[in-house]
């Protein structure tokens, strides 16, 4: 049986300036765009290990990265959105509710 992978596109978080970084307080992280969903998205990450174990693999891709330059013209993925990708079909744009993953995942595990 092939494993189901999931492809998700983060732009990495980047909060550096030169080679020391700057210290943001909780809720300065939590203003800036990506800061928001990094939280859910961990928890999301947490849940997809304990619930399907090593039926699904998930695999964090930077979309700025080169390695990612053909992906990203065949999803379209934009940097600044996380975008899901489940066994070669877009699934998501943005961070899905843990019910809208869970239901996209069975429905591939099902069939």
């Amino acid at each position: 049986m092939d494993k189901n992978r999931i492809k998700l596109f983060l732009e990495k978080g980047s909060f550096n300036v030169g080679c020391v970084g700057p210290k943001y307080s909780a809720e300065e992280l939590a203003s800036l765009p990506q800061g928001r969903n990094l939280a859910r998205i961990g928890d999301i990450l947490n849940n997809i290990r304990e619930k399907y174990g090593d039926q699904v693999e998930v695999s964090i891709i930077d979309p700025r990265s080169i390695i990612s330059i053909i992906d990203n013209i065949r999803y379209n993925i934009k940097s600044s959105k996380p975008t899901w990708i489940l066994n070669g079909e877009k699934i998501f744009e943005e961070v899905p509710s843990w019910e809208e993953l869970v239901n996209r995942i069975d429905s591939v595990l099902a069939s």
